[in-house]
């Protein structure tokens, strides 16, 4: 028989970041710990702690690593207050729909977002593509998200990986945070799209999401609510499209 023998083993690195603002905790999340910066920044626009008119210095983020490998992010901004409306428990990739009963539940406090106008639908399967070439992370490892912003006329502004799709979102937002117009842009997403991915949009007022693979029930009834438009199963001339 003949026998097998490991060269080499790469791994997604997956590390506990601790999202501070003041250092007061905002969240504690599993992520890789790349762009730690763009994470902190994105999470905060995408779930509703600030709006995409807010002014932040991002001079004023700090990272560190303490003796357990966790990785310390602080934001100082004074005129940003954490509420603690949301658990310090560690976040994970479910979305917690699961908790909740009821559309009008899951839409609360979402805002309507503004439809995006001079669109062709052509160049998502366009970006996506290009969008994958730009995954070393998953090229190398198999084990990460991807992320994209596009612009209305095909081209890729901004893309981000992580070990969890929610964290990619996140950082990919956060490093296109005052440099582009979210609401001419379209979200991309190398995975599946969720009732919380489209949460996110809507709170950065992105009307179109394009995914390469499925929409979920909530995220499509969701979507439909908001008035934002999820393109699936995206192909080159082809896409479930919902919204």
């Amino acid at each position: 028989m003949g026998k097998r023998f490991i060269e080499s083993d790469d791994v997604a690195i997956e590390s506990l970041v601790k999202l501070t603002i003041n250092n007061e905790p905002m969240a504690n999340l599993l992520a890789s710990p790349e762009d730690c910066n763009d994470l902190i920044l994105g999470h905060l626009l995408t779930e509703g702690y600030i709006a995409i008119t807010t002014k932040i210095d991002k001079s004023n983020i700090t990272i560190n690593q303490d003796k357990y490998g966790t990785i310390l992010v602080n934001l100082t901004c004074l005129e940003i207050v954490i509420n603690h409306r949301k658990s310090l428990g560690i976040t994970t990739t479910s979305c917690g729909a699961c908790k909740l009963d009821g559309m009008d539940l899951l839409i609360d406090g979402l805002p309507g977002v503004e439809p995006l106008k001079n669109f062709d639908n052509s160049v998502l399967h366009q970006g996506l593509v290009k969008m994958s070439e730009h995954q070393t992370g998953f090229i190398k490892t198999g084990g990460m998200h991807c992320a994209g912003l596009l612009s209305s006329d095909g081209v890729l502004q901004y893309h981000s990986e992580d070990i969890g799709r929610h964290n990619a979102v996140d950082k990919v937002v956060g490093k296109a945070f005052g440099n582009v117009d979210l609401n001419n842009s379209i979200l991309l997403l190398s995975g599946r799209c969720g009732w919380d991915i489209v949460a996110k949009a809507a709170r950065c007022n992105i009307s179109y999401i394009a995914s390469i693979g499925a929409c979920s029930s909530l995220a499509a009834n969701c979507a439909r609510h908001l008035g934002i438009t999820i393109h699936s199963f995206v192909k080159e001339n082809s896409s479930v499209i919902i919204g």
